[in-house]
This record gives C-alpha cells, sequence and structure tokens, in this order.
C-alpha cells in the first residue's frame, strides 16, 4: 500500500468526518450576540442596528427561525444584511420568507460575492426589499433613517470581490452625523483607492462581513479565508477614517462546518 494511496484515504475520511461534524454542529446552531455600545457620553438615546451577515440561505428552517426571533427580542431600529444572504439564484423565496419574519422592522441589504456567483436577479432583489416596510437594497447608494431624534445616513457599497464598489461614495461622510458604510469583503478596506479616500473622511463605523471569522479556527489561528477578506478576520479594526467591524457572519460556505467560530449577530448602538 503506497504513501499516496494511505494520505489520499486519510483525506476522505477526515473530509468526511468535517462534514458529518458540521451537520451536528450546523443542527445545534451555536450562536452568539455581541453589543457594542458606540454612543458618545451625550448621547442619551440611541439608534440600534443589528448586523446580520453571511446567512447563506437555502431554505427557512430552524436555525433561520432562531435567528429572526433573537432579532425581535433585540428590537432594532435598523437591521443590516452585510451579504451573502444567499449563494443560490433560486433561493429568492427564502429570503422573501426571512424578510416577511422580520415583520415591520426596517433591513437594509448589499450584496455579497455570492449574490454575484450565483447569478441572483438584481432587479428581483431590488424589488424584494422595495417591498419589506422600509427596506432597500443598496448598490452603491446611500439612504437615511430615522428613529425618535436619532438620524442615521447608510452607504450600501458594491462587493469588493465580485463587484464594482463606488469608492467615490466614500467623499459622501456626514460628519455632524452618524453615517454608516457596508462593505461586505473587508480586504476593499485596504485597497488603495478606498484607503487614500477613506483616510480624508470619517465614518461612524465601518460593517462587512465575509470571513466567516474563518468558519474553522484553533484558537485565534484562522487557516482559510476567502479571497477578499485581506487581513481581517473578525471583531473591531482600526482603519483610515473609521472603526471597522467584520462580523463572523451566521451561515456557512463550502463546508457545512463551523469550528472555534461562533455564528454571529452584532449589535451596535450608536
Amino acid at each position: 500500500m503506497s504513501a499516496r494511496f494511505i494520505w489520499f484515504v486519510s483525506l476522505v475520511l477526515a473530509t468526511g468526518l468535517f462534514i458529518a461534524l458540521g451537520l451536528f454542529w450546523r443542527s445545534e446552531f451555536d450562536l452568539e450576540v455581541t453589543h457594542h455600545d458606540m454612543r458618545g457620553p451625550s448621547q442619551a438615546t440611541s439608534f440600534r442596528v443589528v448586523q446580520l451577515s453571511d446567512l447563506h440561505m437555502q431554505r427557512f428552517g430552524e436555525a433561520e427561525k432562531v435567528i429572526v426571533a433573537q432579532v425581535q427580542t433585540l428590537k432594532p431600529d435598523l437591521v443590516v444584511l452585510t451579504g451573502d444572504a444567499i449563494d443560490r439564484a433560486d433561493a429568492l423565496p427564502v429570503l422573501k420568507d426571512f424578510l416577511a419574519a422580520l415583520g415591520s422592522i426596517p433591513v437594509v441589504a448589499v450584496p455579497g460575492n455570492w449574490e454575484h456567483w450565483s447569478g441572483a436577479d438584481f432587479p428581483a432583489l431590488v424589488t424584494l426589499f422595495a417591498d419589506q416596510p422600509n427596506g432597500r437594497f443598496l448598490l452603491n447608494e446611500r439612504v437615511s433613517f430615522t428613529s425618535g431624534e436619532r438620524k442615521i445616513h447608510l452607504i450600501g457599497l458594491d462587493d469588493f470581490t465580485a463587484g464594482q464598489p463606488d469608492a467615490r461614495l466614500l467623499s459622501l461622510a456626514m460628519s455632524d452625523d452618524v453615517t454608516v458604510l457596508v462593505q461586505h469583503s473587508p480586504g476593499f478596506f485596504d485597497a488603495p483607492e478606498a484607503n487614500r479616500r477613506m483616510s480624508q473622511q470619517r465614518f461612524s463605523l465601518c460593517l462587512s462581513g465575509h470571513t466567516h471569522g474563518g468558519q474553522i479556527t484553533v484558537g485565534s489561528w484562522a487557516p482559510f479565508r476567502p479571497v477578499g477578506s485581506g487581513r481581517f478576520v473578525a471583531g473591531f479594526y482600526d482603519i483610515p477614517g473609521c472603526r471597522l467591524y467584520v462580523s463572523k457572519g451566521l451561515g456557512t460556505s463550502i463546508l457545512p462546518l463551523r469550528w472555534g467560530a461562533a455564528s454571529e449577530i452584532a449589535v451596535f448602538d450608536l
């Protein structure tokens, strides 16, 4: 028996074990909610933003129902989907069910690489979100929301990995108001053009996903991250022009497995 054959059999067995563990892990759905209070000392009231990233929905099952229930408990003023909500062109009905379950909560989304790679119908996505109460699918656009006395501006860019983000929108930061920049792939923020423009602005917060926090990690080591992740893995990063938060996301890609990188709902009080 050759060493090459033994290596191949070991690889197949290890892959099968990972998939089996992943199915079990996904069924248990290890979910964490992280809270980040970013209000200034003079701000008594907050505008609450809940970030959901990388759902990779293929069905509206128990895990998705858990997410919806958790979001409703958090009572957000706005939900932001930071890309890869779906990874199949035929999953639009699933996304529609998910949005309907969220009810009247305003929802804004930007595309991720998988909306592009799957051949998803972008006009249909725009219509789907427009049919929701205060819903918007942003493709290099800016939108504003108001809750009580608080107002927030969002700039939603196309995906850096598979789309065409318009860096010119980085000049629209509102210095006197809360302005949030949303871009699926965090590697965008190290691109020379983005870096140059960001250094001339100041955003209240930047939001990304894409990395899945590594999806499979050992301690702080994340050996596998998708192209477009750049140097980023998860959590806060201080970059020119803003504090960037990279969500670990909620779903899985390629392998149905999360190991050491729990699914995450991120909550920001601004």
